[in-house]
């Protein structure tokens, strides 16, 4: 006997909810995956290619045999973080080049961990003379991964002051006996180790650089093989880093990346140049980065990006003239599902160049659709990227979203200076609104609310973002600031009394000088004290701790609006969302664009972040 199906029409909508959150989930999850290759090099002779993948586990390498059919080999270089350890993003490599054609070094972003302050005979906390402790490995495997380890660290230079040996025993001892005697209180100190390159002729030694601490800056040889160090006597010449260029076979810079709207990289080198315009042909409309090229330039490594692809990587054999793709740099992620991404260049009224991109929605869930004005974090800042996991994630919830890049990325015009240095703020909502009415008028075809723009930003963009509600409410409705500095002269000055070796806040985002100079308005730059034009509702999204004067700022804003009326939304962000885990930033996403798009019915927007909303 069959027994008739009953359900509810309340409990088939939960069941939908839950099944589009979790959906939802998935694909915030497959967006943010840290892409492949983001460190790679060509073996001296062509024949390898080594590049990075980070996950949840860690770091791993990954050798890729040209010849031999492409064979990879995957070699895990970082372990698996222990349950319940502190959030932090999977390791990234500074340096990772081949020594020889079977050598590969490596070695991840140096830590440099601040010992506890101590406290001196008034009271007082005073910096601790020992520290701080530096992790700085520098590491070497071999192509088939099974033999590697680490060749030095900057323990292995740690020194002490001449003036701390006291006995004749003591100066006849090695630093490394000091240390681990420990008969008397020295004070330690630990140097930067920097990679200076391959000795030529000799690249199985690797020539690094030690400063700081308490002596002059000094020169080694480490030798891959054994790890032998010794004094190296040549004054080698520090390699420039970005943006030059260097050829580390011919000693010479080659080319310098121009941090433009859309980097390019100009070449100096002939060779080099030619095989810039000759891929440029082979990849019409798509940006071709030349990344590294083999000791004779016969195979040259290269990365092609351009619409919504996040990139992919060949090898350019040039007497074959033939390009091979080797690796995707996000294969998880579907073509057929990401959302159109198109790069746009406009003028302003004073005729600054603007820049940046829209990313349009597959499937608007209204029409039209809302338009989400995201400002940059960073003054002048990177230009920003053509592909965006952020920006994809906004417009799969249904939104049209224009990335903004500063007018001042590929350098400050002396025009505009006078302006930036007294209206930073009003420079940078200015230009969003050339770029929203730009937009509207260049794409009739694809109309967006005109009564449902907002905006987003983090650091400085947040600050932006809060400040264009202000100067601009008839045209922006609503906003989102992430770790804002709502006080620019509080941000960008230490507090006084702070903790002895306190970092210094600010002068990340934004060069300090730029804006507190003599003369500084900053009545005029604070979101704080222009509370009462705050008419538009704002959701702040702050970690705390992270900053005191972020911290403060909001605290006071929250109360300024009380004391007129009006509430401010807030969110406490879990630490998990700065590094970037999946399941806190869907949560987050969630919660904005419930902010955004009040009283929709759909599920992914009335699921809540899971801390509480004040």
């Amino acid at each position: 006997m069959s027994v008739p199906l009953r359900c509810s029409f309340a409990a088939l909508v939960s069941v939908a909810g839950v099944l589009r959150a979790a959906s939802f989930d998935d694909r915030v999850e497959m967006l943010l995956r840290p892409e492949l290759g983001e460190r790679m090099a060509i073996s001296p002779e062509g024949r390898r290619v080594a590049y990075t993948s980070r996950d949840a586990g860690g770091l791993a390498i990954v050798v890729v045999d040209l010849d031999s059919q492409g064979v990879k080999r995957t070699v895990r270089v970082e372990p698996d973080r222990e349950a319940g350890a502190p959030a932090e993003p999977p390791g990234r490599l500074r340096f990772l080049r081949w020594a020889t054609a079977d050598r590969l070094v490596f070695a991840p972003t140096a830590k440099v961990v601040p010992l506890p302050p101590l406290t001196d005979k008034d009271g007082r906390s005073v910096p601790n003379p020992d520290g701080p402790t530096i992790v700085s490995p520098i590491l070497a495997m071999d192509a088939d991964g099974r033999q590697r380890g680490t060749l030095v660290d900057a323990r292995d230079f740690q020194e002490t002051p001449a003036e701390a040996r006291r006995s004749l025993a003591d100066l006849l001892r090695t630093t490394k006996e000091l240390v681990a005697t420990r008969n008397e209180p020295v004070r330690w100190r630990m140097p930067q180790l920097d990679i200076l390159g391959f000795l030529p002729r000799e690249r199985d030694q690797l020539i690094i650089q030690t400063r700081g601490a308490y002596s002059m800056p000094m020169q080694h040889l480490v030798d891959i093989r054994t790890g032998h160090v010794r004094e190296f006597g040549a004054n080698w010449p520090v390699p420039p880093g970005e943006p030059q260029v260097f050829d580390g076979f011919r000693l010479k810079v080659v080319g310098e990346r121009t941090p433009a709207a859309r980097p390019t990289t100009t070449w100096s080198d002939a060779e080099l140049a030619a095989v810039q315009r000759e891929l440029e042909k082979k990849f019409p409309r798509r940006a071709v980065e030349i990344i590294d090229w083999s000791e004779t330039r016969s195979r040259v490594l290269v990365r092609v990006t351009g619409g919504s692809d996040p990139g992919r990587i060949f090898v350019f054999q040039r007497p074959e003239n033939l390009v091979v793709e080797i690796l995707r740099c996000a294969p998880w992620l579907s073509a057929a599902r990401l959302n159109e991404t198109r790069y746009f260049e406009c003028t302003a009224a004073d005729g600054a160049p603007l820049g940046g991109y829209v990313t349009w929605p597959k499937r608007a869930r209204a029409t039209p659709p809302p338009l989400l004005v995201v400002f940059p974090a960073g003054f002048p800042g990177g230009a920003q990227p053509a592909f965006d996991p952020e920006a994809e994630i906004f417009a799969d919830l249904g939104y049209v979203v224009a990335r903004l890049n500063h007018r001042s990325v590929a350098g400050v015009r002396p025009a505009d200076l006078t302006a930036l240095r007294t209206a930073i703020d009003r420079v940078g909502v200015s230009d969003a609104r050339t770029v929203v009415e730009w937009i509207a008028t260049r794409h009739p075809d694809r109309p967006f609310d005109r009564q449902r723009v907002a905006t987003l930003g983090r650091g400085l963009g947040g600050y932006l973002a809060v400040r264009a509600l202000q100067l601009e409410p008839a045209l922006f409705r609503r906003g989102v600031a992430i770790d804002a500095p709502l006080d620019l002269q509080r941000w960008l000055r230490p507090a006084e009394g702070a903790a002895a070796g306190a970092p210094v806040e600010g002068g990340r985002d934004l060069p300090a000088g730029l804006v507190d100079h003599a003369g500084a308005e900053w009545e005029k730059l604070s979101v704080v004290t222009q509370v009462e034009s705050l008419s538009q509702p704002l959701l702040v999204l702050v970690e705390p701790g992270r900053s005191a004067a972020v911290d403060t700022a909001t605290r006071e804003l929250r109360v300024g609006l009380q004391r007129l009326g009006r509430g401010l939304a807030e969110l406490e962000l879990d630490p998990g969302f700065r590094v970037g885990q999946p399941a806190v930033r869907s949560a987050v996403y969630r919660r904005i664009d419930a902010f955004l798009a009040p009283g929709r019915d759909d599920a992914t927007a009335a699921a809540g972040p899971g801390k509480e909303d004040r």
